[in-house]
């Protein structure tokens, strides 16, 4: 039953692309993060610079969500770098859709000293 319901309801290419358009029409932005080349130390940089940005736009009171797929999917990947100019020794990291939008609920966190051991000195 669950393929059945994923291929006639929920997960199809056009359900997909209607959801995605809607939640980018609806966004202020995208932002697309690069790295210069596609090694380790690159993506850290990436990550790091993917947080100052998520990090800020909370602070600023906007909302920020991973839109993947164009960087995760093979198949659309080098189509997605070459419409935004991308040199082929880069890599595309992360693409963020960003904007102003209602508080979401947030997961539960534990007091940190249920889930950290300090060590006695």
């Amino acid at each position: 039953i669950g393929k059945f319901v994923l291929k006639h309801f929920a997960l199809n290419a056009q359900s997909e692309n209607r959801k995605v358009t809607k939640q980018v029409e609806s966004s202020a932005g995208l932002v697309v993060f690069v790295s210069k080349n596609d090694n380790p130390q690159h993506w850290v940089e990436a990550g790091r610079a993917y947080e100052r940005f998520a990090l800020q736009a909370t602070a600023l009171g906007i909302k920020n969500a991973f839109l993947n797929m164009p960087v995760e999917e093979a198949s659309v990947r080098q189509d997605f770098a070459d419409s935004l100019g991308v040199k082929k020794d880069a890599r595309l990291d992360f693409v963020v859709r960003f904007g102003r939008g209602e508080d979401m609920p947030r997961s539960y966190r534990r007091p940190l000293d249920e889930v950290v051991k300090y060590a006695d000195h």
